[in-house]
């Protein structure tokens, strides 16, 4: 055995919290991981048998999610992001010095003191403070962010590492954190941030916090959803489907029924929602108990990003203060509606945003999307009606309950009233987090706000809602920001995921790495996605690399039209939207860097398929 008894101890209480004790497989394999270092196929087979399982069904699973380990690491696994914001803002040369002072020369490899293995990972959630690099300890379940890193702070960083090498690693803020928070005089979702112990249930209480869940209790539930209905309020976690009409359609007299919070921030670009939920945690507490009153649902979740070991802690904290003063349990307020709350560790998966492969996930499964219909909030988990909102759009609740739906529709404009916590990173001098009506112009957030370019570059391009939109160009800077505004320039408002790109920097590094994040992060269930988009990459990294011919372009658009369309889920458009307006607007751009790096205009040998190496995991480059 493996397993001690105290690790099977700790996974049969895991198991008992859940409805489906299945549930409880991802947070299991965290725990042996913790204690054993890595999941070996021995352990893999000793969980099987716990959980009833196969063993190639935990085999698979553990296969899905990148935060397991298949083999030991150093006593420090260093996770440096790579994707475009930090990219933006020097990621590439703090790896470069990182490997040369740790004697690495790839992804993957381990020091020779055993100390430190270096990889480079997808985006943290922490663009706002860009770059980062998260880093786990062997013997601890949750990792630390270290941010706005420089080469001269990663030798402090390391040299502190080694000194402390028997000591825990504090999973507390990298004290260069966090993010900025600016935006409108009298805020509402951020108003507490800067206040001491903000995370705290006291320092809540004392500023009013709460009392929308006793208003709330003294309404009915259809009294509430006609409310937040009234309202316009509209989901913050990417589609901007308004909230309370999706409350209306759990069908009736069907229980028990749920509640998802979607704390899966896996967006580049993103990371609002971890910010809320490190600095006002009980802000989206309050609002999960009044949308849970509303639909009647007696267990909620919390589905919470892997990475997130920090907000996962002040979450954990939040829930603990709330039950010891009764706003969950049994007869929450002597109201007679009884609430659960269960905070839910992924384990690192991006598809695992969409909501469909979250309750799959959460079911202890594979995170794989579902065919819709039938929805989530008529089947969802354990096929039960499933409401599953986003953290900003919950935190939103109790303020409209609190002031009333007229006083949230004085904010922003007709079809997208109230304000939004647009996240700005990328060449900005100023990054952070604003909140700011919607309406606001692209050209008042970065130059009023975010205090205007790097070096006062003019901007070439800006994606507005997460790595996953269009591109919009510099000439579209006042764009209003609004899901109507958005759309007609010719992209999607997305999470306000603000990420500005400056001239002087190569489109074609951009589309590159957005490419590479999308072949990263397909689940593989669809041959669309799983097959076409790693060709698109394969290409765009000949043209990267001088190989590149200008008839490339037209076939890239060709491929990623049958992937746009015939994906499975909407997983495959946003894989090739950025690509897609990359071309469209800078198409002159990456035909002079091909004339300039192949003027030969040789063609290379092309390969039948894309072909990996399995140590690196990246694509090799086939040469003549």
């Amino acid at each position: 055995m493996v397993l001690t008894e105290t690790i099977v101890q700790e996974i049969r209480r895991l198991m008992d919290k859940y409805p489906h004790p299945r549930s409880a497989l991802g947070p299991a394999l965290h725990v042996v991981q913790r204690e054993l270092g890595w999941i070996s196929p021995k352990a893999e087979e000793e969980v099987a048998a716990l959980f009833g399982l196969d063993p190639a069904e935990v085999h698979a699973f553990v296969g899905f999610y990148n935060m397991y380990y298949t083999e030991p690491k150093g006593v420090y696994h260093l996770e440096m992001c790579t994707n475009v914001s930090c990219l933006l803002r020097g990621a590439g040369a703090c790896t470069r010095h990182l490997m040369k002072r740790l004697g690495i020369h790839d992804w993957g490899e381990t020091s020779e003191d055993g100390l430190f293995t270096l990889d480079h990972t997808e985006c943290l959630g922490s663009c706002g403070t860009a770059p980062v690099m998260s880093v786990r300890k062997r013997g601890q379940e949750l990792p630390r962010y270290y941010e706005q890193l420089t080469p001269e702070r990663l030798d402090q960083i390391l040299d502190d590492l080694r000194a402390n090498v028997d000591r825990p690693l504090p999973v507390e803020p990298d004290p260069m954190g966090p993010a900025r928070f600016g935006g409108m005089a009298s805020k509402v979702l951020l108003a507490r941030v800067h206040k001491p112990d903000s995370h705290r249930i006291d320092t809540y209480i004392e500023d009013g916090g709460y009392e929308a869940l006793r208003k709330a209790l003294q309404m009915s539930p259809q009294e509430v959803i006609e409310v937040v209905k009234a309202s316009g309020l509209r989901g913050r976690g990417g589609a901007g489907f308004p909230a309370g009409v999706k409350w209306s359609f759990v069908p009736e007299d069907v229980f028990p029924r749920y509640l998802v919070c979607n704390a899966d921030e896996s967006e580049p670009g993103t990371f609002k929602d971890r910010m809320l939920m490190e600095y006002d945690p009980h802000q989206v507490i309050e609002g999960i108990i009044i949308a849970a009153y509303a639909i009647q649902a007696e267990k909620a979740f919390i589905y919470i990003r892997g990475e997130y070991g920090f907000p996962y802690m002040r979450l954990q904290q939040a829930v603990e203060e709330a039950y010891e003063r009764g706003f969950l349990g049994k007869d929450i307020l002597e109201s007679g509606f009884d609430l659960d709350i269960i905070v839910h560790r992924g384990a690192g998966a991006y598809i695992c945003g969409e909501e469909t492969a979250l309750l799959t996930s959460l079911e202890g499964y594979r995170g794989h999307p579902r065919l819709k219909p039938p929805f989530p909030a008529v089947k969802g988990l354990y096929g039960k009606p499933t409401i599953i909102n986003n953290v900003e759009t919950l935190a939103n609740v109790p303020h409209i309950i609190k002031h009333g739906a007229d006083w949230y529709r004085q904010f922003g404009t007709e079809q997208s009233p109230g304000f939004r916590i647009f996240c700005v990173s990328g060449e900005v001098k100023q990054p952070g987090l604003y909140e700011l009506p919607h309406g606001v112009t692209l050209r008042e957030l970065i130059y009023e706000h975010a205090g205007g370019t790097l070096d006062d570059r003019p901007i070439k391009a800006v994606i507005p809602g997460g790595l996953s939109m269009p591109m919009l160009t510099g000439d579209q800077l006042d764009t209003p920001l609004d899901f109507e505004s958005v759309q007609a320039a010719g992209s999607l408002l997305g999470s306000a995921g603000i990420i500005v790109i400056c001239e002087g920097t190569p489109i074609v590094e951009v589309m590159t790495r957005t490419l590479a994040f999308y072949r990263e992060e397909s689940c593989g269930k669809c041959a669309p996605c799983r097959e076409g988009v790693p060709w698109l990459e394969k290409i765009a990294l000949r043209i990267k690399d001088g190989r590149g011919r200008k008839e490339d372009l037209e076939e890239m658009l060709r491929i990623s039209r049958f992937i746009e369309q015939q994906s499975f889920c909407p997983f495959g458009p946003a894989a090739v939207w950025g690509m897609q307006s990359a071309i469209k607007h800078f198409r002159e751009e990456i035909e002079a860097y091909i004339e300039q790096t192949n003027p030969t205009g040789k063609v290379p040998v092309l390969p039948v398929r894309p072909i990996y190496r399995p140590d690196v995991g990246e694509p090799a480059h086939e040469r003549d």
